[in-house]
């Protein structure tokens, strides 16, 4: 078995999963609202970090 292998996505399959991850977000943001807030900014700033490499990858080609 191939662990990481290459799919050809159809839209609505990734748009179903985007929809999945936005509420999926919105039930755990709601849920550790309390917890998440004094560290806001750490975890935006860690969100845009990461972003950066997949970024570079995507717009190189």
């Amino acid at each position: 078995m191939k662990l990481l292998k290459t799919k050809v996505w159809n839209w609505w399959d990734i748009s179903l999963l985007k929809w999945c991850c936005f509420l999926f977000g919105m039930v755990a943001g709601a849920y550790f609202n309390v917890y998440v807030r004094p560290y806001l900014w750490i975890i935006l700033v860690a969100a845009i970090l990461l972003t950066i490499r997949p970024a570079i990858a995507y717009w190189k080609d």
